[in-house]
């Protein structure tokens, strides 16, 4: 025989089993047999849907489906999926095994050995559950040590969350049950939360409390052992990436907001940036026999009138000789020439006298 799919040793494949056999009970059936057969193999005239022998092994299948009369016992061990899904769905369209049979020759076992208990705990929980029902499985997997005292107080709440713990607890009680609360709790003389859920008893906790409110503390442990799958909420990296984002989007006090308008064009970068030219520094103080340096360039351009240099861009630093400056009158706004020394030479004519 193949490897069973679930261990009935262990709490959840036990807790799954409880529930199933709590549930074909008169006090526990919340779902029907008719519910269990359109669950796990729905079908009409044509077609079908196999949600439980296609996880059974041959050894397993073969003589259920044998005694149920539909086919030979030799035959329904060499079958293969195919096979056993259109023998049994013939034999339902025909009439000969109906929802009671089907459920019947399901065991219990049988099931929680061999099926997903996602889909069990998923068929179970969407039935009609009464407090009969969420008594035994709440007090169930407490005893499988599924959840513990401290865990339920911290889980359960009510009124959206606005009360929690023992409030919830107390919302429910009578005057002569808090009495009887307290009485048991002073005589054990155990104030912890399993001294505090013991002292009042999953009875009593089952019928003075709502049953949304238990069953939201069912779901809530079947996704802590991983019966089920949460639905997981945004990871908190995400959330503080988004928040950094938004942080680095918004402009801070100390820098006003920039907009589109505002960008000049010519600034726009490759990707997408801007940025100001650097400030320019402030000008030193400038004395008359200081010369400003020009800034530097990487050809000089002179200006000749005549033959002799009047204006040049080069540093004067760089020539040799310091330039004295001349200070200017206000109201000239041209550039004069500057006067120059007579050679020895001798004076040529054209040029006016200085």
């Amino acid at each position: 025989m193949d490897k069973a799919r679930n261990d009935l040793t262990a709490a959840v494949p036990k807790f799954c089993l409880a529930l199933e056999e709590h549930r074909r009970t008169p006090d526990g059936r919340v779902r029907t047999s008719q519910e269990l057969l359109s669950s796990f193999f729905a079908h009409d005239e044509k077609t079908s849907t196999d949600r439980v022998f296609k996880y059974l092994p041959n050894e397993v299948r073969g003589p259920i489906i044998a005694a149920w009369g539909i086919r030979g016992i030799k035959a329904a061990l060499r079958d293969a999926d195919e096979k056993v899904q259109s023998v049994v769905h013939d034999a339902l369209v025909a009439g000969d095994i109906d929802h009671t049979a089907f459920e019947d020759g399901l065991a219990p076992e049988t099931l929680v050995r061999w099926l997903p208990l996602a889909d069990l705990w998923a068929f179970w929980r969407g039935g009609k559950l009464s407090k009969q029902a969420i008594h035994k499985a709440i007090s169930t997997a407490y005893e499988l040590y599924l959840f513990d005292a401290r865990w339920f107080l911290d889980t359960v709440s009510a009124r959206n969350g606005s009360i929690k713990g023992t409030d919830v607890l107390a919302e429910g009680l009578s005057k002569d049950d808090l009495t009887q609360w307290m009485r048991r709790s002073h005589e054990t003389g155990d104030g912890t939360p399993k001294g505090i859920v013991t002292a009042l008893g999953w009875d009593k906790i089952v019928a003075k409390t709502n049953n949304d409110v238990l069953i939201a503390v069912l779901d809530a442990m079947v996704a802590k052992v991983g019966l089920v799958v949460a639905t997981p909420k945004e990871a908190p990296a995400k959330a503080e990436e988004k928040t950094e984002a938004k942080a680095d989007a918004a402009p801070s006090a100390a820098e006003p907001a920039i907009t589109g308008a505002s960008i000049p064009s010519d600034r726009v970068a490759d990707d997408g940036a801007w940025s100001m030219p650097p400030a320019a520094p402030p000008p030193a103080e400038m004395s008359v026999d200081t010369p400003p340096i020009p800034p530097p360039s990487e050809e000089g351009i002179n200006i000749v009138l005549e033959d002799e240099l009047i204006i040049t861009d080069r540093s004067p630093a760089s020539e040799g000789s310091p330039l004295r400056l001349k200070p200017l009158d206000e109201d000239s706004t041209q550039i004069k020439p500057a006067p120059r020394e007579r050679s020895s030479g001798s004076f040529r004519p054209g040029l006016p006298k200085r």
